[in-house]
């Protein structure tokens, strides 16, 4: 008995594989070929069923039909008496439309032919009239025309100029592109209008030499509006650092306007600016104290969020979650558990009073200070202190003997493990270093003692000064004292106190780099260096800043560290002379001033009509000032410590 298939599970598989000859290659030739025919017959009949569809489908064959018939035989009757090859009337001729290919190769008369249909205006009245059904049916004629020669042209809009965009175009692109309100085409011509009475047709869009240098200089006119940043670049409305300082300052001030109020107002001093910084710019805690308080069943339980009550008020949702989370620590600062009680107390209308408990903390434990010379703008204050500096001014006591008595005493608390130190007991005269107390006998002897040399060497002091005064030239001290035996320090001292120009005094030179711009400002202009030391003069009506203060027409010196800086007049006449003027430290805010002398120089002799550190103060007026021609009125400014400018 042979085995089935059923029986032999190998056997079913080989059975179910097809069987090939031993000519596989052939055997699959041939039927590739077969499934070949029978693919290319199908495509064959679809093809021609769809090219039948089409020829079924197309609008042209049924209004080619009705053109040669019904259509034709109406423009005979009706239209070619007035619109024939011979008569022309209003320039149209109908007659040249013999079949629908005619028709279709200008397709604009016909819409033109359909508008005067619509209008009634042809026929003419005097001239023989279709009935109301032959009318339709010459329109919808037209009309079905018309939108068959629409989707014929569907996609194609003819040949396209390749043009520049117009006026118009541009700037809104630029202004698309830059996010700012830029017109580069302000200098641009006007653009023309092509035969279609429109701008943007590329026939009327021409590019001439001189209109694409227009468009390389608005190019780099754009360029000049955008600013760099470290991520990328951005653009801005103005083309200055200025313009781009004040427009992130802007944006700061709108941040303090929407999330910021008034507060207690406190004059801050900056760079010479005063106003009341903190009367706008403090964040508003009563009101954050206040959605606290309201909700603060609801928050402790979890029934609401902080943003949730945040969003409800209007306020910032991160500042409330923080304070939230700040008024609810566990911890052991003094001044925050004396705050948090009074809030675990307050009512709901409570929050105006510990908001201003708060402030009178804040009062004591920040402060505001002026900007300049790295110092930050708020700084914490530690309101405890180890030591203490107090001052009297012995000049307010009569007398030649000033008994001093020192005491010191508890707080009110007892004085367990309590110590006091007196410390560096000493005379401060302003400009002059400190004495210590226990020096200032070893002072006194020491000036007695010079006293006493400069009194004994008097009279050949004088006559060394004389001889210098005398003389053509720088005197030198040196010599001078060798010669009349004086000290030279001695010497030095009668020198200055006369106004004697010695050889080893400083000499000041004249700048030699021109300053344009100062500040930013083309009408500030001077000499010196770029840093310091310089000369500057405001030739306009404004005060600016250059960071400092310049006043109208004003002229500011900015000495260095270690170099002077002066200004000068020189005399071009014989005869008296009135000097009056103000000095005033620019950087009032910055450093410790500078020191200045208004001096009379001829040859030279130096005398000194005035003198001071800048503040503000007003020179004279020094009345009747004689001065010959070469004389000459100058003015130093010397750094103190700091560099600081004065005007």
């Amino acid at each position: 008995m042979k085995p089935t298939c059923a029986d032999d599970p190998a056997a079913a598989a080989a059975a179910a594989r097809p069987s090939y000859p031993d000519n596989t290659m052939n055997h699959f030739t041939r039927s590739a070929r077969k499934h070949v025919s029978l693919c290319l017959l199908a495509i064959a009949a679809w093809t021609s069923i769809a090219l039948s569809a089409a020829a079924e489908d197309d609008p042209f064959e049924q209004l080619r039909t009705e053109y040669a018939g019904p259509i034709h035989a109406m423009l005979e009757t009706y239209c070619l008496d007035c619109h024939a090859a011979d008569v022309r009337e209003g320039e149209l001729d109908l007659e040249r439309f013999a079949a629908l290919e005619d028709v279709r190769r200008d397709a604009t008369t016909w819409l033109k032919v359909a508008e005067m249909l619509a209008g009634g205006e042809m026929p003419p009245e005097e001239s023989a009239q279709p009935s109301d059904a032959q009318r339709q049916q010459l329109q919808q004629w037209i009309d079905r025309y018309v939108k068959a020669e629409a989707a014929a042209s569907a996609g194609d809009p003819g040949p396209v100029v390749l043009r520049r965009l117009n006026n118009a175009q541009y700037t809104y692109t630029i202004r698309d592109l830059t996010g700012i309100e830029l017109s580069p085409t302000r200098e641009f011509p006007a653009d023309n209008a092509a035969g279609e009475g429109f701008t943007n047709a590329g026939g009327a869009l021409v590019m001439s030499p001189s209109l694409l240098t227009k468009y390389l200089d608005a190019g780099k006119d754009i360029a000049r509006h955008a600013v760099l940043l470290p991520d990328g670049f951005r653009f801005s409305p103005g083309t200055t650092r200025r313009d781009w300082t004040d427009e992130v300052l802007a944006e700061i001030r709108q941040m303090y306007v929407e999330h910021a109020g008034a507060g207690s107002a406190a004059d801050v001093n900056l760079h010479g600016l005063h106003w009341k910084t903190r009367g706008g710019g403090n964040l508003q805690v009563e009101a954050y104290l206040a959605a606290t308080l309201a909700a603060r069943e609801a928050l402790t339980s979890g029934e609401r969020s902080v943003e949730e009550v945040a969003q409800e008020r209007g306020l910032n949702a991160k500042y409330l979650g923080s304070l939230w989370k700040l008024l609810n620590e566990q911890d052991d600062s003094p001044v925050l558990e004396v705050v948090r009680a009074r809030w675990r107390d307050a009512q709901p209308d409570g929050a105006a009073a510990l908001a201003a408990e708060i402030a009178r903390w804040q009062e004591a434990l920040q402060a505001f200070q002026a900007v300049g010379h790295m110092k930050p703008w708020m700084v914490p204050v530690t309101p405890l202190t180890a030591r203490q500096e107090f001052r009297v001014d012995l000049g307010q006591l009569a007398g030649d003997a000033v008994t001093l008595y020192l005491a010191a005493g508890t707080a009110g608390d007892g004085g367990e493990h309590d110590q006091v130190f007196w410390q560096r007991p000493r005379l401060v005269v302003p400009g002059r270093p400190d004495l210590p107390l226990r020096d200032v006998r070893a002072a006194v002897d020491r000036l007695v003692d010079h006293r006493k040399r400069v009194l004994s060497a008097t009279e050949k002091s004088l006559l060394a000064a004389d001889e210098a005064s005398r003389s053509s030239e720088a005197s030198d001290t040196k010599a001078l004292s060798a010669k009349y035996n004086v000290a030279p320090e001695v010497l030095s001292s009668w020198f200055t106190f006369l106004g004697i120009e010695a050889s080893d005094n400083v000499q000041l030179d004249r700048f030699e780099n021109r300053l344009r711009t100062t500040g930013g400002y083309d009408f500030v202009q001077g000499w010196g260096s770029p840093q310091t030391p310089s000369l500057v003069a405001n030739a306009s009506d404004q005060e600016v800043r250059i960071p400092g203060r310049l006043k109208p027409h004003g002229v500011a010196v900015h000495p260095s560290p270690t170099l002077y800086a002066a200004v000068g007049w020189k005399s071009p006449l014989a005869g008296a002379v009135r000097i009056e003027g103000k000095v005033a430290d620019a950087h009032a805010e910055c450093g410790n001033g500078v020191t200045w002398a208004l001096e009379l120089r001829r040859g030279y002799t130096r005398q000194t009509l005035a003198s001071g550190t800048a503040g503000s103060t007003a020179i004279g007026p020094l009345e009747a000032v004689a001065v010959r021609p070469g004389d000459r009125c100058r003015w130093p400014s010397v750094p103190r410590t700091a560099t600081t400018a004065a005007t």
